[in-house]
């Protein structure tokens, strides 16, 4: 079949085409967006698609790994596209977030032969600036004048480029000099800084929690769960088909520094904030950190618990996110002294704020419980330090919600004005995501299938 792998980057660019004529009818808009995506992402997961196919002189391919991935993403991108119709985005919203989804499958599926060795990764890099550069209209939200946290971060994010295009053009050196040193020394602290700057490492996370503190929240979680989903498997890939990588023990030890770096960073920072977004914002760093840690474990039970912790910061970050957009619809403001009594005038987006904010630090039975104590049991095994390190930064988390909780809870000034209640559709929302919340820490094994094979696509990384 010529078209092989390439439907899943025309299905999103047909449906681009489609919600922009469809644009003014935004309810239709929303639903022809999640439905090709989710329709695409069935076909995927049913269709073996690792035949290589030469299109323009390029050979595409597709493995088992990235075929899940992909299929991951687009049913995220599907999600956040319901809840997003119910914060009215704006009318270019559907049509730029499904060339996002478009541009990032093309990153992981064009990937040509470097030469007889290496697959290079140069179009993953220029596919990924496109997503970044496109993520920056739905990040400002068509708000003028609300520039700061789309300018810092396609900023940090397109300073990766070159790094990662240098490290491609090193690759291809090194079949001229297999046994330099310095090429070899090169490429690897190239392909380093290029994924720290496109994962948030700190230093390079300060975009973060702007992002999370000033854009559209719904935004957000397309930035932290899709972009983030998409160079997290460009990442394994990268470091699966280029052994000279992925063998290279220092940069398993790299992966679990960042990652305890990030977790203890994110994990400090979080209790001590005053705003939703900010704390939304270094709930994620921390989870990043422990993702990245399980990766750098280098074996398949670490590469397993980061793909149920991926799933599970889905999950939350989702619903943290609903509950945030109705807050700031109806309040404009998600700082704590705004939060007062919150529970008597939104009990629905109380639930969804404080329910997404726990699963994140990995409190059960919520979704990434299943994951964080996978992480931990990995930990405890190279390193006890390690293990409490990101215990501790997922109660520090903890904290920071139940923080915004005692506010929330708080009884109700009598000088707060009447705010409208949640809507029936809203309250669906935060229960449908509530319970595909508690199913995913609960019943991790249901996700099982999946995760074994998309463990066994990456022998190199989870050996």
């Amino acid at each position: 079949m010529m078209i092989g792998p390439l439907i899943l980057i025309a299905v999103p660019l047909a449906a681009a085409m489609l919600t922009f004529v469809l644009r003014p009818w935004r309810t239709v808009t929303a639903l022809v967006a999640a439905l090709a995506l989710l329709a695409a992402a069935v076909w995927a997961l049913q269709t073996p698609l690792d035949e290589p196919q030469v299109v323009l002189g390029r050979t595409i391919v597709l493995s088992s790994g990235d075929r899940i991935g992909i299929a991951f993403l687009f049913i995220v991108s599907a999600a956040i596209f319901v809840g997003a119709r119910l914060a009215s985005p704006g009318w270019s919203y559907y049509s730029i977030a499904l060339l996002i989804v478009a541009a990032l499958a093309a990153a992981l599926i064009i990937r040509p032969p470097l030469n007889e060795i290496y697959l290079s990764f140069a179009y993953s890099a220029l596919c990924l600036a496109i997503a970044s550069a496109l993520c920056v209209f739905p990040l400002q939200g068509e708000r003028p004048g609300v520039t700061s946290a789309a300018l810092r971060f396609i900023t940090l994010i397109t300073l990766a480029l070159p790094a990662l295009l240098l490290a491609d053009w090193s690759l291809g050196q090194l079949t001229q000099s297999p046994d330099s040193p310095q090429l070899i020394e090169t490429t690897v602290r190239l392909v380093m800084l290029g994924f720290a700057l496109l994962l948030a490492v700190v230093p390079f996370h300060a975009w973060v929690p702007i992002v999370a503190g000033e854009a559209p929240p719904l935004s957000t979680t397309l930035v932290l769960n899709v972009l983030f989903g998409a160079v997290w498997i460009l990442l394994l890939d990268v470091m699966n088909e280029n052994a000279l990588i992925g063998n290279d023990p220092r940069v398993l030890e790299s992966l679990r520094t960042a990652g305890l770096l990030m977790a203890a960073f994110g994990g400090l920072l979080t209790w001590a904030q005053h705003e939703l977004g900010r704390l939304l914002g270094y709930a994620a760093l921390a989870d990043t950190g422990a993702i990245l840690f399980a990766v750098g474990t280098g074996s398949s039970a670490g590469l397993a618990s980061a793909l149920v912790l991926v799933i599970g910061r889905a999950a939350g970050i989702g619903l943290m996110s609903i509950g945030m957009a109705m807050v700031r619809e109806r309040q404009k403001d998600d700082s704590f002294a705004a939060l007062t009594g919150l529970v008597w005038k939104l009990p629905w987006a109380s639930l969804a704020v404080v329910a997404g904010g726990l699963s994140l630090s990995g409190v059960p039975p919520l979704a990434s419980f299943a994951g964080r104590w996978g992480v931990a049991q990995q930990a405890a095994g190279i390193d006890p330090r390690a293990a409490a390190l990101l215990l501790a930064a997922g109660v520090s988390v903890a904290v920071g919600v139940l923080r915004g909780l005692r506010e929330i809870l708080s009884p109700l000034p009598q000088t707060d004005p009447p705010v409208a209640r949640e809507r029936r559709r809203e309250v669906i929302l935060i229960v449908a995501a509530l319970a595909l919340c508690l199913f995913v820490g609960l019943f991790p094994g249901a996700f099982s299938p999946f995760v074994r094979e998309f463990v066994a696509a990456f022998p190199s990384v989870g050996r």
